[in-house]
């Protein structure tokens, strides 16, 4: 489950990684410098101009990992600290 939680991870990283070099095409290195340290702002970028920039497919698919890594995180969780 771990090894799973990683490569959803890694997953992850590769479309934050994909849709950060859009936003530094587009914006420019301050904007990108921030998207760097803040890929929330990476994310929302994205999804608002995943129309203009072509990337509606990676921000689903990152969107699901999120989502996917949400869960796995919680059943971990759950696995690894049970209740008494």
């Amino acid at each position: 489950m771990i090894a799973l939680m990683y490569l959803v991870g890694l997953g992850s990283l590769v479309c934050a990684i994909l849709v950060l070099i859009k936003l530094f095409q587009k914006e420019g290195v301050g904007l990108g410098i921030l998207g760097i340290l803040c890929f929330l702002y990476t994310f929302i970028w994205g999804w608002i101009n995943h129309k203009a920039q072509k990337i509606t497919n990676i921000m689903l698919i990152w969107t699901a990992l999120i989502i996917i890594g949400m869960i796995l995180n919680f059943a971990l969780g759950i696995k690894l600290y049970p209740t008494q």
